[in-house]
């Protein structure tokens, strides 16, 4: 199978940062998010994969096809949602939606308006009395009205309420279950994104240190609750994030498989407990390099 995106050995130099070296493969019908720390390159590769700025070696191809020789018409294929979407400031948003409109074959006005409508952004309205995240909305709805098969988004919900993002999670969801189709996001918080997330990518310093399926991911890192002395020490050393409890203590167990059948009469006996650690805390610990 093709991959709808394909990163090899990607790099881009500025004077006081490097992404380098970044390699790797967006299957069709999934959801990947790239997570990382502020500053840690998010942005520029996400610039890198939507050829919003070129890069210093390495190649980026997206649905089979170079950016050299066929830009147009992987463009039209792509939704770019960028940090700081542009727009003319002292025009409307309709005004703007018609401008972007000519720059794509398959436009489709009436999904569009039906999401500015949703969003209750208005289109009277000039795009510099939109809030942030208004214009975001409106960035997004662009991006999902000219039947894009690969969207590339750039911190998404940044500046969103509750109620949009969980709405904006959803149509990312429901846009990469045709099985055809994939979402690329990239975000410095986990808050929603763990849950329609297939792939887990952490860039930390111009770095990608991890690769993986969410639910390989899971599996491996556990949080451990125990009771005071249900743990012999060496076991209790090879936790990360210990945290003293009311009833006991926590920890992140990295390797949860590896200590398995050391923890199971603590399990049987009720005085060991094992969860799912939040993507947050496995995403820290790395950071920490925990």
């Amino acid at each position: 199978m093709t991959p709808i995106l394909e990163a090899q050995d990607l790099t881009k130099r500025y004077h006081d940062f490097t992404l380098a070296d970044i390699s790797f493969e967006i299957p069709p019908g999934s959801v990947v998010a790239f997570f990382g720390p502020t500053g840690a390159g998010k942005t520029t590769l996400m610039k890198l994969l939507a050829h919003q700025i070129p890069a210093g070696s390495g190649t980026v191809r997206v649905f089979g096809l170079g950016y050299g020789d066929r830009e147009t018409e992987i463009k039209n294929r792509i939704g770019y949602v960028p940090q700081d979407p542009l727009f003319y400031r002292d025009r409307s948003v309709e005004f703007n939606a018609r401008f972007a409109a000519s720059f794509y074959e398959r436009w489709d006005g009436g999904a569009f308006y039906r999401m500015l409508d949703a969003f209750k952004v208005s289109r009277e309205k000039t795009v510099k009395r939109l809030s942030r995240g208004q214009k975001t909305l409106l960035s997004i709805a662009l991006a999902l009205s000219h039947g894009a098969d690969l969207l590339i988004l750039d911190e998404p919900t940044a500046g969103l309420d509750v109620i949009l993002r969980r709405m904006i999670l959803e149509r990312l969801r429901a846009f990469a279950a045709d099985g055809e189709r994939a979402v690329v996001v990239s975000s410095h918080i986990t808050d929603g994104l763990e849950n329609i997330a297939e792939y887990v990518h952490f860039l930390d310093e111009g770095r990608l240190t991890l690769r993986s399926e969410k639910d390989e991911l899971q599996a491996r890192w556990k949080r451990i609750h125990f009771k005071d002395g249900a743990l012999p020490p060496d076991l209790v050393g090879q936790l990360s994030d210990v945290r003293r409890q009311p009833f006991g203590s926590s920890g992140l167990a990295r390797d949860f498989q590896a200590m398995r059948e050391r923890l199971a009469a603590g399990i049987a006996s009720g005085d060991v407990k094992v969860e799912n650690a939040p993507l947050d805390d496995i995403l820290i610990a790395m950071h920490k390099g925990d």
